[in-house]
């Protein structure tokens, strides 16, 4: 009686005591489980946030470059030009937001002018002189000046160039040395070689009829050959700071602009095929230009990078800041 009073006393509570014990060990286990799961998807959410506010902040820095293109809705070119600048500007990690804007439809509204970080002219089928043809040109020289006189970055490609040139003062004229297409090379001047352009002679790809004849009193030569007295020009405030520019052989503070006569887009992709599609619809230009547009070796394409990757340094440094 006494050994089965101890055993109900004493063995039952303790079974009873250990079954809970144990359960509960396992729930704490599994809550701690859950715990360290929680802390670890919370962690792995914070470093995706911080990843994509750095991307966010990033892309937010990134200058705010207007194209200006006058669309003609019949070109290839026109219609695939922004395209080739994104291009260009991935292909040297160059980070800035293009937004296209058609100024053949409508002028440029100058209230806009302060949003937005700088301004690209890029080529176009139109002439710089032909206004009767292009009546959209004047308004386009209107905002080139008032571009200049508030001191706003510009890059002028081909077309932009020439109207760039045209709208402050210098002259564009049929080239008498007709069509220059595919690579071309020009020499650097010494202002040139300074802002990053190359040492002794520099190519890229072209397709103009046209050239300038006479840069502005504003702009400075970067680049010339027997068949174009201008492939490339710097812009500055005034005269006077132009001609100490030349002068000097390096200027006192950056351009405000840069001009190219030959197209730096054309070394990309999409620009490679709008080229080769040009000349194909040219009489034999395809056998004259074709295999110097395709630029096999690559040469032409790392000096447009090149070139690119200065041009761009010197108007929107940040475009490559971390």
């Amino acid at each position: 009686n006494t050994r089965r009073l101890l055993h109900l006393l004493s063995d039952p509570p303790l079974k009873r005591t250990q079954q809970p014990k144990a359960r509960q060990a396992g729930a704490v286990r599994n809550i701690q489980h859950a715990v360290a799961a929680a802390a670890a998807a919370a962690a792995a959410a914070a470093v995706a946030a911080a990843i994509a506010m750095r991307h966010a902040l990033r892309w937010w820095k990134r200058p705010r470059l207007a194209l200006l293109n006058p669309v003609v809705p019949t070109s290839a070119y026109s219609l695939s030009v922004a395209k080739m600048l994104r291009e260009l500007c991935d292909a040297i990690d160059c980070r800035v937001a293009i937004h296209e804007v058609d100024v053949a439809s409508s002028p440029f509204d100058s209230a806009l002018i302060e949003h937005f970080d700088g301004f690209i002219i890029p080529g176009s089928v139109a002439s710089a002189y032909d206004k009767a043809t292009y009546p959209w040109t004047s308004h386009l020289e209107a905002t080139i000046r008032r571009l200049h006189a508030r001191g706003r970055p510009m890059l002028g490609i081909c077309y932009g160039h020439q109207i760039i040139s045209q709208a402050l003062g210098g002259r564009v004229e049929h080239n008498s040395a007709g069509l220059q297409a595919a690579r071309c090379e020009f020499d650097v001047t010494a202002l040139g070689a300074s802002l990053g352009l190359g040492d002794g002679t520099a190519a890229l790809q072209y397709h103009h009829n046209d050239c300038v004849t006479r840069l502005p009193p504003c702009a400075a030569n970067l680049g010339c050959s027997a068949s174009c007295p201008a492939h490339a020009s710097a812009l500055f405030a005034s005269p006077t700071t132009s001609r100490m520019a030349v002068s000097r052989g390096v200027p006192a503070d950056p351009p405000i602009g840069i001009t190219l006569q030959g197209h730096p887009e054309f070394s990309t992709p999409t620009g490679a095929a709008i080229l080769l599609d040009i000349l194909h619809g040219e009489e034999g230009g395809a056998e004259r230009y074709g295999d110097s547009a395709r630029d096999a070796d690559g040469r032409t394409a790392a000096q447009a990078h090149k070139i690119t990757r200065a041009v761009m340094g010197l108007l929107w440094p940040k475009a490559f800041a971390e």
